[in-house]
C-alpha cells in the first residue's frame, strides 16, 4: 500500500490492461479519455492507497476508512488540462459559483491524476485549499502540466 503524501508526485505504469481482443493502441487511446479513465482510476486509487471508494455521483469519490470525514475527489489531468470545479458548474448553461466552489474545495483533498502518457500515470494529492490558492478558477491549464507535477 502506498502512503498518502501531499504535494508529491507518484509515477507508475499501468500493467496488464486488456479488453477482449482489442489491440493495446485502441485501449491506450480510450484510457487517455478522462471520462473513461476516471472510473477505473477511482477504484485503483482505493486499492493502492487504502481508501474507500464511494459508488455513484457524490461530491467526492473516496474517503479515509478510519475517518469518513476526510474526503477525496479524483480529477484527471488530460491533454486539455484539468478542471477540478464541481461538475454541476461546468458546461453550457451552467454557472461557476466562486463562493460555493471555495467552500466545497476547503473540505476536500484532490487527487490529480495525469493520464497524458498512459499507460504511465502521475498521481498527486493536494489539499483543496492549496489547489484553490494556486488555481482560483477551478482549472489547471494544459500548459501547466509539467510545472504542476514537478516536485519542488
Amino acid at each position: 500500500m502506498q502512503p498518502i503524501i501531499f504535494n508529491k508526485t507518484f509515477i507508475s505504469r499501468i500493467q496488464n490492461f486488456s479488453f477482449g481482443s482489442l489491440p493495446q493502441e485502441i485501449l491506450i487511446k480510450r484510457f487517455k479519455d478522462g471520462r473513461i479513465f476516471s472510473h477505473f482510476m477511482e477504484n485503483l486509487l482505493a486499492e493502492d492507497y487504502g481508501l474507500t471508494y464511494i459508488e455513484g455521483c457524490k461530491d467526492h469519490d473516496l474517503v479515509d476508512p478510519t475517518n469518513p470525514e476526510i474526503k477525496y475527489d479524483q480529477k484527471t489531468f488530460t491533454g486539455n488540462g484539468c478542471d477540478f470545479m464541481p461538475s454541476n458548474m461546468k458546461g453550457q448553461g451552467r454557472h461557476f459559483d466562486k463562493a460555493v466552489f471555495d467552500e466545497k474545495s476547503k473540505r476536500l483533498i484532490y487527487i490529480i491524476v495525469s493520464n497524458i502518457n498512459f499507460p504511465e500515470i502521475k498521481v498527486r494529492f493536494v489539499k483543496g485549499s492549496d489547489l484553490v490558492e494556486m488555481y482560483p478558477n477551478g482549472s489547471i491549464p494544459k500548459g501547466h502540466h509539467d510545472k504542476f507535477f514537478a516536485d519542488n
